[in-house]
């Protein structure tokens, strides 16, 4: 039923389904924003990697640490943090993470040793875990089901279209002022966005007299909010299971793309001026295409059909496929230019199940237990960015040659991609009416 101040009803294959708030797009804008500062404040330290390993004296392995330690405590918060959005105030809690982002950039340039980088890294990874968490929690509340393809697609456009626009900026604010000043230029961004989130950011539709969905999922669901100890086996599902094993491969791409692309472009393909800033930020641009472009597509799908398998999984399985060929074959070739090219492609096919694995979790789980899910998902998906950077560092430092080194990481990569990738598409399959499922239908039948 529905009363005053509820938005308008509106069919989808043949179910009435609460329309979008106005509010939800601006609150939307707000998750995006904070989706671009968060994935700068990650990949800028692979912007300041030369510079930044010549002053401090650092080999490739000391720069892997640097790159996983930034994931050590993410791993953690990501479940602890995460799982606490779906009770808490998520307008506070991501007030208090964000400004733990901005304090970790003003702090960055002041570090001289290893170990004070380190813990910088360590720090701002534990402040950023619970964010994929919080963005799925707000958007449970912000957006009915079947907008939330493109609600997490445009979070994920905001991460990768900011580093797209972010990067060649950076990399001239440092050749001018020094690697100091890009840290110091996100900590500006940040205070700005968050004294913004303060003022105009809400909890919930409630706060503008209209309903979240939480209250539309009530008409229908029969299992709300449970403990860790009932939710567990839930987890162990093998739709949950290969989901998380496909998002590992984006997030083990997203690392080595972050911490190693920008020294790779620079020492080993000679990059430099121009070149070197698209060869960074073109992946990121391409990045953000895709992540609207397949959200948007997925999206339609599932209105036509309401088959998650069709919309959401055979698009991330085999676009994780083809990532994997790319990653592959981006080290191989000769010419810079389709070099260039692969690379560009690879992490836009990648990331394509960090948009859509949100959605998926949403078929299985209830709002009330989105939080637990995506932070598990997120901490143990991101778990990979823990081993990729030591990897990569190690094989840099002990091959043959630097190139070497690189191209060893990269076949590793591109196989790892490429079985997961397959068995993801093949294995997840999952049913309308699935028993280990923790679903509540945000729907009104009428």
């Amino acid at each position: 039923m529905v009363g005053k101040g509820f938005p308008l009803m509106v069919k989808i294959g043949g179910i009435y389904t609460l329309s979008t708030p106005k509010y939800s797009w601006i609150i939307l804008l707000f998750l995006v924003a904070s989706g671009m500062i968060n994935q700068v404040d990650k990949i800028v330290i692979g912007l300041v990697s030369v510079p930044l390993m010549k002053e401090l004296h650092l080999s490739p392995s000391q720069w892997g640490l640097v790159g996983s330690s930034f994931f050590w405590f993410f791993t953690f918060s990501s479940i602890i943090l995460g799982g606490m959005a779906d009770s808490k105030n998520t307008k506070k809690m991501l007030t208090w993470m964000s400004l733990t982002w901005l304090i970790v950039q003003f702090l960055t340039p002041f570090v001289s040793t290893l170990s004070l980088l380190v813990f910088t890294r360590m720090i701002l990874g534990a402040g950023e875990g619970p964010a994929p968490a919080l963005s799925t929690a707000i958007m449970g509340k912000w957006f009915p089901k079947h907008r939330h393809g493109i609600g997490f697609g445009a979070v994920l456009l905001g991460t990768t279209g900011g580093a797209a626009i972010a990067s060649p900026l950076l990399i001239s604010l440092i050749d001018q002022y020094g690697w100091r000043s890009a840290f110091i230029a996100m900590g500006a961004v940040g205070l700005i966005v968050l004294v913004l989130w303060v003022i105009f950011g809400k909890e919930s539709p409630q706060e503008i007299g209209l309903p979240s969905f939480h209250q539309e999922e009530q008409h229908s669901s029969t299992l709300s909010k449970v403990s860790w100890r009932q939710f567990l086996p839930h987890l162990l599902s093998k739709n949950f299971v290969f989901t998380v094993l496909c998002g590992g491969c984006a997030y083990w791409l997203l690392s080595v793309q972050a911490i190693w692309f920008p020294a790779y472009f620079t020492k080993v393909q000679h990059f430099n001026g121009q070149t070197l800033k698209l060869a960074v930020s073109l992946p990121f641009l391409f990045a953000a295409i895709s992540q609207i472009g397949f959200s948007l597509l997925s999206d339609r799908i599932y209105r036509k059909t309401g088959d998650i398998r069709k919309a959401r999984i055979n698009l991330a399985g085999s676009m994780m496929v083809l990532s994997a060929l790319c990653v592959y074959l981006a080290n191989v070739v000769n010419s810079s230019a389709v070099s260039i090219l692969f690379f560009t492609l690879a992490p836009g096919f990648a990331y394509v199940i960090l948009s859509l694995a949100p959605a998926i979790f949403m078929d299985f789980f209830s709002p009330k237990n989105i939080g637990k899910a995506q932070g598990t998902f997120i901490a143990l998906a991101s778990s990979t960015s823990i081993i990729a950077p030591l990897v990569f560092g190690y094989f840099i430092q002990y091959a043959t040659t630097e190139a070497m080194g690189y191209r060893y990481g990269f076949q590793v990569t591109a196989f790892g991609m490429f079985i997961i990738g397959l068995l993801f598409w093949i294995v997840v399959r999952p049913a309308k009416q699935d028993s280990i499922k923790i679903k509540a239908e945000e729907q009104v039948s009428i």
